[in-house]
């Protein structure tokens, strides 16, 4: 709650988001619970985007969270990471469980979840949701529905680093 609630200076620097994606997939490989998890990460270029990079960590660790406990033992999670004109684009798709139109409308809302009685607080999108907005990004989600898996797509602006003209003599 102290984190949702937090205000207060944000330090961002020029991040490479697939690299920050593939740092979180290896440390959750590590996790008991996780370790036999499938999930793949489509190859191609990384992308620089302004960001703190704990709170972009957070992002994916919470959505690769959330996407493994949808899926079954067979299932996967795959991430791609692209460029998009000014956006960087991460995509995470998995086969699991799916959503009804109902829960994708009130997913990002605090305290909403599907989840038993004790097993999450509902939280975990909703502070997605904040640090997505608060780095002038977005995030959507699409479901067929129930059993039929679903798709995050978060973006955000690419970042914009200053190149100055070297050797230009005049």
């Amino acid at each position: 709650l102290l984190d949702f609630s937090r205000i207060g200076e944000v330090r961002r620097q020029a991040t490479a988001l697939g690299g920050l994606v593939t740092d979180v997939v290896d440390m959750l490989g590590h996790v008991g619970r996780f370790a036999d998890k499938r999930v793949s990460i489509a190859e191609g270029p990384d992308v620089l985007v302004m960001a703190n990079p704990q709170e972009l960590k957070q992002v994916v660790l919470n959505l690769l969270v959330n996407a493994f406990d949808s899926i079954e033992a067979d299932g996967e999670v795959q991430v791609s990471v692209a460029r998009d004109g000014d956006e960087a684009v991460l995509i995470l798709a998995d086969d699991g469980c799916g959503m009804t139109a109902e829960v994708q409308q009130h997913l990002f809302e605090p305290f909403f979840t599907r989840r038993a009685s004790g097993q999450g607080t509902g939280l975990g999108l909703s502070i997605v949701h904040r640090i997505v907005t608060d780095h002038g990004g977005r995030i959507e989600v699409a479901s067929p529905g129930p059993g039929a898996g679903s798709t995050f797509r978060v973006t955000f602006p690419v970042a914009t680093i200053g190149i100055s003209s070297v050797g230009d003599a005049s």
